[in-house]
């Protein structure tokens, strides 16, 4: 068995165990900032993002729809009491488009922020990307309510990342130096 199909199978049996019984393929636990068996999985879904997407803090009144994670990346939702079901949708992917988009000042280091506004009648539709090294994240907003700062900082609040080093340093202490996210290729 190779290194990365035995990491995959590894971070698979700890997800399961720590509560992934009866969900469908490619469904997972949310990816916590500090639960680096569904972040070895995340990192693996974008194999060249350099900065990993994840759950640092959970602002009262919001909570976890839905995560997935496969081949083609991790997606994971946010409910809001005030904001609406489905209020944020976080998603890791290799790359993304921001042409017709805003360039902001990031709050993420490494990454590069863009921002767009779909809508604000009805409530409040916009997207906000960050781009860094080997990948990006997109993270729709689409609030129930009219659109208010304090609704949009509190998704900022609730994500974090983590960078994909830290990934590597956390598995190959997890497995005394034997795995990694990214086994080295032997020819």
């Amino acid at each position: 068995m190779t290194g990365r199909v035995k990491l995959v199978s590894v971070a698979l049996l700890l997800t399961v165990v720590a509560g992934g019984c009866g969900r469908t393929p490619g469904d997972a636990n949310p990816p916590w900032c500090d639960d680096f068996a569904v972040l070895v999985l995340a990192a693996q879904s974008a194999p060249t993002a350099q900065l990993i997407p994840c759950l640092d803090a959970m602002p009262l009144g919001w909570s976890v729809d839905e995560t997935h994670i496969d081949e083609r990346g991790t997606v994971f939702t946010l409910d809001s009491t005030i904001a609406g079901k489905d209020a944020a949708r976080v998603e890791l992917r290799e790359n993304c488009d921001t042409t017709g988009y805003v360039e902001v000042p990031s709050d993420v280091v490494g990454a590069a922020r863009f921002e767009f506004v779909d809508s604000i009648e009805s409530g409040f539709r916009g997207r906000r990307v960050y781009t860094f090294d080997g990948g990006c994240t997109s993270i729709d907003l689409a609030f129930d309510v009219d659109v208010s700062a304090a609704l949009v900082s509190e998704v900022s609040i609730a994500l974090g990342y983590v960078t994909r080093d830290e990934v590597n340093d956390a598995i190959r202490l997890i497995t005394d130096g034997r795995e990694q996210v990214d086994p080295t290729v032997e020819g």
